[in-house]
């Protein structure tokens, strides 16, 4: 069954909380190089389709990105030539094969004044509730260690 197109129905909010994990939960990032290919996409993806990037994670087995686009229509082909680049590296460097997403990207709307800072904590502190790490700003893989530490 094909997919339907996403609705951008919430013209208020340019802000989404988008998020996606590896199929049948399993580890996408399997070193430093993977994290560090990734956030390289990142930003090569978010200067090309002017997106400002609030808050972000990485964890082994999916990711989290609070965004705003200008252009809220082209946040699937922003992130599915993510998704599709990751994908290309990941099967190219671990000599895999098959699907590694576990369906499309999930994203909802954000409203900045009501939720923005408690996504941000929620998604800054997926390391500390997955029982990685102790404190938010030590995970290497996330925005919290700049707004703890400014770098």
């Amino acid at each position: 069954m094909p997919y339907t197109a996403r609705s951008h129905q919430l013209k208020q909010s340019l802000i989404y909380h988008i998020f996606n994990r590896g199929i049948n939960r399993e580890k996408i990032f399997l070193d430093e190089e993977d994290y560090s290919y990734f956030i390289k996409l990142l930003r090569e993806y978010s200067q090309r389709a002017s997106l400002s990037i609030y808050h972000w994670v990485l964890m082994p087995n999916h990711y989290h990105i609070v965004t705003a686009i200008e252009e809220p229509e082209k946040i699937s082909s922003v992130m599915a030539g993510l998704g599709r680049s990751y994908a290309c590296y990941h099967h190219r460097k671990h000599k895999t094969a098959g699907y590694l997403w576990q369906g499309r990207f999930k994203s909802q709307p954000i409203q900045k004044e009501l939720y923005l800072m408690a996504c941000g904590r929620y998604v800054e502190r997926n390391p500390v509730k997955a029982g990685i790490i102790e404190a938010a700003w030590e995970y290497p893989y996330s925005s919290a260690r700049f707004y703890a530490s400014g770098f």
